[in-house]
């Protein structure tokens, strides 16, 4: 029998240095959520289908279990910490943290990962909008902590676009054509929207596309609508952009719209300038729970691709000296030296191999920019050319 040795699409392995950061990296932001307080929760990656019912639209990895049950791949951790709530007795309020792998069946050439390491908090049961800067604030803080410091995080409302889609009474169809348009940013798009559903609404919906930015921004939006949800939505936005005061990271998007479809309040999603893609999310999500019979607890998370993120740091920190490796060669004889030149010496490993000349060309092929060579009970030291 032979073999299949390729990967599914939207998978693929993390080797060596990759590895080892993606693993850093999950405990380093793991403790920054522990140190504000959060606590750690785990779910299964398997659960039952209709534990994501709030977000059927999202392309899940189905299976039956062997009593011809449906279950999926869980595709966020949200959801999953929702049924957590309502099913082992746990009561709000709670601030909680987690991280493990998502899974999502994107569509194929898309470019798009269908695995990935997510980490993040959820702050269950708190109404005030301090839950929402509690969220920004936190992921600025564990971003500048992770050495990322040129990105920046779009300030969005859910209850805009849940405003224009029932004051305009749109269906499931028309509905995802206005979804997509917003999504897209397409003038063309939009405007072909507003040309078969006419309304009262027309300046601030045609506007959409090009309302994002400073928050000046948000004056320019209320000056094209008396929509009272949206007003508020407006305010909402405007006070956690002053509340938390980083203008250099901060900006508003009116038409921002989340992929998942529960969220209810303020949305937020963060980019850079070297990441092709958004690698933080999040917002307000009231009404989750009462897809389990509970209660509707108020509730704010943010979700951080850490996956992303290393890719990100990775790319940024290419050429720094701070990945500078120094290969430390030895003889049996000289086994306890080397000990202690490696205790003492940053970012160093052991030579394994008998011959000097094996250590060098090994050192060369992995781009270590050091060798020590120790072999001789004297230290000497030599440069590695790459």
């Amino acid at each position: 029998m032979k073999w299949n040795r390729n990967l599914p699409i939207g998978t693929r392995d993390k080797l060596f240095k990759e590895a080892a950061s993606a693993y850093d990296m999950e405990h380093q932001v793991n403790r920054s959520f522990h140190a504000r307080g959060y606590q750690r929760i785990e779910t299964p990656v398997i659960e039952f289908d209709d534990v994501f019912s709030a977000i059927n639209d999202m392309n899940l990895y189905r299976f039956f279990d062997k009593k011809g049950r449906l279950t999926v791949l869980r595709p966020d951790m949200t959801s999953p910490i929702g049924r957590v709530i309502s099913t082992t007795g746990v009561t709000p309020p709670l601030k909680l943290c987690y991280s493990g792998k998502v899974f999502r069946a994107n569509e194929e050439l898309a470019g798009e990962r269908n695995e990935m390491t997510q980490a993040g908090i959820e702050i269950i049961g708190f109404a005030s909008i301090k839950a929402e800067i509690e969220c920004i604030t936190s992921a600025i803080g564990v971003l500048k902590q992770l050495g990322i410091t040129d990105f920046q995080i779009e300030i969005g409302h859910a209850a805009i676009y849940q405003a224009i889609v029932q004051t305009l009474g749109l269906q499931e169809n028309d509905e995802e054509a206005f979804r997509q348009a917003l999504q897209n940013k397409s003038l063309f798009g939009i405007r072909s929207f507003v040309a078969s559903h006419p309304s009262a609404m027309d300046a601030f919906i045609l506007a959409l596309p090009r309302l994002f930015g400073s928050v000046d921004t948000i004056q320019e939006a209320r000056d094209l609508t008396d929509n009272v949800v949206i007003l508020e939505a407006l305010a909402q936005m405007e006070t956690i952009v002053q509340i938390v005061d980083a203008p250099e990271h901060l900006s508003v998007d009116i038409g921002l719209v989340q992929e998942l479809h529960y969220y209810t309040g303020a949305i937020f999603r963060g980019y850079a300038d070297m990441s092709a893609v958004h690698f933080l999310s999040g917002g307000r999500y009231d009404s989750l729970f009462a897809q389990f019979g509970e209660d509707n607890w108020p509730a704010v998370g943010l979700a951080l691709n850490l996956d992303e993120i290393v890719s990100l740091k990775r790319r940024t920190l290419k050429n720094k000296d701070a990945d500078a490796k120094v290969f430390i060669h030895y003889s049996l004889e000289t086994t306890q030296l080397a000990e202690e030149v490696l205790a003492q010496t940053p970012n160093a490993s052991l030579s394994f191999f008998d011959e000097l000349s094996e250590s060098i060309a090994y050192a060369e092929k992995w781009q270590f920019s050091k060798l020590i060579d120790v072999s001789n009970n004297t230290i000497l030291e030599l440069e590695v050319t790459s």
